[in-house]
Parts: C-alpha cells; sequence; structure tokens
C-alpha cells in the first residue's frame, strides 16, 4: 500500500503544478464572470429599450363623438407597466423633431445625430397624414428607424422589442376604435372568441400545471449541456497531460528508473491512473462551478421562476453520487487508453500527436448528445455512445432526471469492465519491454522481423 501512495503521490505533484493549479482557477473564475456579464446583459435585455417619437403628423387620432386617441399617450401606458422602479416614462418615450430633406422626407443623418445626442438607438416615426388615414378608415403605417450598434450577443433585441411596441400600439387603437366607433361592448369576445386557458405537463408520470415542455426546456437545457461540455474538456486536457507526460519521462529517462524499482508494474499503473483521475475529477468541479454560472445566465430569461425539483427533474444526492462515479470511470477509461497510447511514444514531441483520436472520440458524444440528445437518437447511433465509454456520464445527466436508472448503471458497469480490460493491457505492455525500446524494438518485432 505504501507503495501504490508514493506513486500516487509522485504522479499528483507532476500533473498538478503550480501552473496547471492557477490555469484551472483562471477557467473557473473566467467562465464565472461570463455567466455574471451575460446575466447582466439578459437582465438589460428584459426591459424596453427607450425610443423616441418622430412625430410628422399630430399622432393623434379624433374619433367621431369628439374622443381622441393619442399616440403618445398609448405608446407611454405601455411603458409604464415595465419600467424598473426609482425610473419614470420620461427616461424611456422622447419626442424629438428633426429636420426634412427639400423632397419632404425624414433627414436620417440628422435624425441620427439627434438621438445620439440623447443616447438613443431607436425611434418610431409618424408620417404625415397618420390620424387622418385611421379616422377615414384607411390603414396607416408606422416607422421603424434604428442605428445599429454592434454590442454583442443580445445587440438585436431594441429592434425586436420595439417591433412588438407596434403590435401593442396596433391592439389598444383597435380596441379604441371597435368599442367607441363600431359600438362593439364586448370587445374582448369579439377579438378573442377561444380563450387559451389552462395548461397541463406530463413530466415522469407526474401532472404539472401551468407549465409548458417550452418553459422546461431552456432549463432542463443548462443541466443536460454542462455535463457533455465539461466531460469533453477533461478527457481532452486530461488525456494530453497524461500522453505527454509518459513521453515526457521517457524523454528524460525517468520511466525506466521507475520500473527498474521492486514495484509491482500493476502498482505503478493503478497509481498513475488513480493520480491521473484526481486530477480529473478536480478538472472537472472547477469547470462544473463554471459553467453552471455560464450555462445559467444562458438560460435565466426564459427559464426564470422554474425549479426543476418542483416538477419531479431535480436530482438527489444518489442521483448526483452516480453521476460523480459515472464521470469517475469515464475518466479512467479515458487515462487506460491514453496509458496505452501513450507506451508507444517515443518522446514528448510524438506524445503530442496521439491527443487527436481521443479527441475526436469525446467530441463525437458530446456534440450529438448536446443537440439531438439520448432519447432523441437512432438505435445505431445510441448503440455507437454506449460503445464509447466517455458518453456515459453525458447520458447520466438526462437520464437521472428522468429517473431512467438502467441506462445508468449499464453504462457504470460496461465503463467498470473497459477500464478493468484497458488497465490489463497497460500492465501488460508495462511487463513487456516496449516501454523502453519501442515498438519497433520489441522482442516480438524482432522475432517476426527474423522470420521475413
Amino acid at each position: 500500500m505504501s507503495h501504490l501512495t508514493n506513486i500516487v503521490r509522485k504522479e499528483l505533484k507532476e500533473l498538478l503544478t503550480p501552473g496547471t493549479v492557477a490555469s484551472i482557477m483562471v477557467m473557473m473564475v473566467l467562465f464565472m464572470a461570463l455567466g455574471g456579464l451575460i446575466g447582466g446583459e439578459v437582465e438589460k435585455a428584459k426591459v424596453l429599450p427607450p425610443v423616441a417619437i418622430v412625430d410628422s403628423d399630430n399622432g393623434k387620432v379624433t374619433l367621431s363623438g369628439g374622443e381622441t386617441w393619442d399616440l403618445d399617450t398609448a405608446l407611454r401606458a405601455v411603458y409604464a407597466g415595465s419600467i424598473p422602479p426609482g425610473r419614470s416614462v420620461d427616461d424611456y418615450v422622447y419626442e424629438v423633431q428633426s429636420v426634412k430633406t427639400p423632397d419632404g422626407k425624414i433627414d436620417y443623418a440628422d435624425l441620427t445625430g439627434r438621438l445620439s445626442s440623447l443616447g438613443l438607438s431607436s425611434a418610431l416615426i409618424v408620417p404625415e397624414r397618420f390620424s387622418t388615414l385611421i379616422a377615414t378608415e384607411n390603414q396607416a403605417s408606422l416607422e421603424q428607424f434604428y442605428i445599429y450598434e454592434a454590442e454583442g450577443l443580445f445587440d438585436s433585441s431594441p429592434s425586436v422589442v420595439v417591433s412588438s411596441l407596434i403590435s401593442s400600439l396596433n391592439g389598444m387603437l383597435s380596441r379604441t376604435l371597435l368599442t367607441e366607433e363600431a359600438g362593439i361592448t364586448n370587445y374582448w369576445f369579439y377579438t378573442n372568441p377561444i380563450r387559451a386557458d389552462g395548461i397541463g405537463t406530463m413530466i415522469n408520470g407526474n401532472y404539472v400545471s401551468d407549465i409548458s415542455p417550452a418553459e422546461l426546456a431552456s432549463q432542463v437545457t443548462s443541466q443536460t449541456m454542462m455535463v457533455p461540455l465539461v466531460i469533453m474538456i477533461i478527457i481532452m486536457m486530461v488525456g494530453s497531460i497524461v500522453i505527454s507526460s509518459m513521453g515526457s519521462e521517457k524523454e528524460n529517462k525517468t520511466l525506466e528508473t521507475l520500473l527498474t524499482l521492486p514495484i509491482r508494474r500493476t502498482v505503478i499503473v493503478t497509481g498513475k491512473i488513480i493520480a491521473a483521475a484526481v486530477v480529473g475529477l478536480v478538472y472537472g468541479l472547477a469547470y462544473m462551478i463554471g459553467m453552471s454560472f455560464y450555462m445559467n445566465a444562458m438560460t435565466s430569461e426564459i427559464a426564470s421562476g422554474i425549479s426543476l425539483e418542483d416538477v419531479g427533474l431535480g436530482l438527489e444526492l444518489q442521483d448526483y453520487l452516480l453521476l460523480m462515479l459515472s464521470i469517475f470511470l469515464s475518466i479512467v477509461c479515458a487515462l487506460g487508453i491514453c496509458m496505452i497510447m501513450g507506451a508507444f511514444a517515443k518522446n514528448y514531441k510524438s506524445a503530442q500527436t496521439m491527443t487527436m483520436p481521443l479527441s475526436i472520440l469525446a467530441m463525437i458524444p458530446a456534440f450529438v448528445i448536446m443537440f439531438s440528445g439520448w432519447y432523441g437518437t437512432s438505435s445505431a447511433i445510441q448503440g455507437v455512445l454506449f460503445a464509447i465509454p466517455f458518453s456515459h456520464p453525458m447520458i447520466a445527466m438526462q437520464a437521472l432526471m428522468y429517473n431512467d436508472y438502467s441506462i445508468v448503471l449499464y453504462g457504470i458497469a460496461y465503463m467498470a469492465v473497459f477500464s478493468a480490460i484497458m488497465i490489463l493491457i497497460t500492465v501488460r505492455l508495462y511487463n513487456s519491454d516496449i516501454l523502453i525500446t519501442g515498438l519497433g524494438q520489441s522482442k516480438a518485432a524482432q522475432r517476426f522481423s527474423r522470420k521475413r
């Protein structure tokens, strides 16, 4: 046992260097910062952006009874219900006058300057004869004007929101015209004779009211997409570290010294795998913390107020333990493959080129599960995914949410057998002379060469 402890301690010192720990912490903090930044942008996108009204008409529709409908008043009423505390409607609705060109059109360059001086990027232009057209039962139009500013992920939200303002104004004016002009007293019935009232979704055999699948999709995605991304990153990084470490040991002749010690090769292999697996779990924990902030910020706008625990999709303690076991075994499987490939690396440089197959094996299930999910793929693709050991923790997250423990337990059993086979093969390689002499100089290769 002391030999195994010494091997694990040695490998941890080599793998968890100050630079490695610093890189892990930097990536975790980076994802957390990105999550905070995106969360702030999402909160900003929820609030209606300030808008200017460029009124070339009086903007007031005179009804037959003498009453008037004021576009500016209606727009302020729309904003009144969405502005944050401590702000007033005047901070969001501005009246702007703009000069016109000789042919009577809006001078857009002048309008751009006026909006920019107010810090605005959008405006609604009320054309001439707007009120006259509506009063004579003719359709009138409002022009949308924007100043494009490349701000990032949510830079298109002002145009989307301002477009919805026209729909709100249209509905308000329609109600006024139908009630005041046409004398329709039951406006809501004639505009909405059928009402969508009541919604229910069956989740894991439980009926949940007032929640639709679309409302759940974003929150579920934030949970299920995180694990494939983290596993893919862990496999690629830890695999590269282990293969490169073995190449470096060969190049520095430290592997020969290790193999000459009176320690069983099984202990050496087990110690290397345990140490690398611990490093992988450290990577995984750090990335999952950072990614949770990032994914929650990305989906907070749609999924706010919905708790997966309340609808039966939350994970219990035993679920998290099964998930961590699945992640650990997938890392062990990856390390077994890495140690087999690393055994054939002649030096550090050649070891770097061996990480590509492992990266591809990690990327395939990650992207398939993120975009299609385990339950949305065909049986043939499911067979391919099941054969790749790295895909099982990616599958486990979604399966545990839907109480499908069979696929999780089958995956754990498969990975346990797979990792045992990888360790046995690695021990055989460590007992041979391939590690020292290389594949071309091994005894088996020399005998085959002599026979030829």
